[in-house]
């Protein structure tokens, strides 16, 4: 298709058989038919879509959602079997650590590198929960419930496993210094998530 002097559509003897016969302002439509490869995918997906929708509708198929939480459950167990087998939390080893003049200062430097951005600098909660009050959403907010909450993370909250990437002491000292938020009542703390502990 080209244009002559007066600004006329010339149509080419070869394309008049596909000129669809309306006109806008000029403008004319040649009726070039799709290719065949994008008409057969696109068929392809109305075929495939007949099957999908009918299992998620009226089968249970599973979805994506209840894919996520079942590979959740089996990460949850695979971190909750290496921990059983690492012997879990040690009462006396925490105790001991958390006595020695280097624990503070390991606890304050591995919170401010790892938690900060979800529980903010003073615990007081942002993306993740306040840990300033007595309300816990996992465990009781004992050093062996905390402990487990940091080492196994919680991965459909977004929190990730801690124990491998810090080890047993920096899991120690940090615990620690989260217990220690506990009454500091700082400002704009997080209003209160989960259960009440004395």
């Amino acid at each position: 298709m080209s244009e002559n002097k007066d600004n006329q559509v010339e149509i080419f003897e070869d394309e008049k058989h596909v000129l669809l016969d309306h006109n806008y302002d000029g403008i004319r439509e040649l009726n070039h038919p799709l290719p065949g490869w994008w008409v057969a995918t696109f068929a392809l997906t109305i075929l495939f879509a007949i099957p999908y929708y009918v299992a998620y509708t009226f089968f249970g198929a599973e979805t994506i959602n209840q894919e996520l939480e079942k590979d959740l459950a089996s990460i949850s167990g695979i971190q909750q079997k290496h921990q059983n087998e690492q012997g879990g939390f040690n009462l006396e080893k925490y105790n001991a650590y958390i006595a020695t003049d280097n624990a503070a200062k390991v606890g304050a430097k591995t919170y401010k590198r790892k938690c900060v951005a979800c529980h903010g600098a003073n615990g007081e909660g942002g993306v993740g929960p306040n840990l300033t009050d007595k309300f816990w959403i996992h465990g009781d907010g004992s050093a062996e419930a905390v402990y487990g909450t940091v080492s196994m993370g919680v991965p459909d909250k977004g929190m990730q496993a801690w124990a491998a990437t810090l080890g047993e002491e920096k899991m120690f000292a940090v615990v620690k210094y989260i217990l220690d938020f506990q009454g500091t009542n700082p400002e704009g703390q997080k209003a209160p998530q989960g259960t009440e502990y004395p």
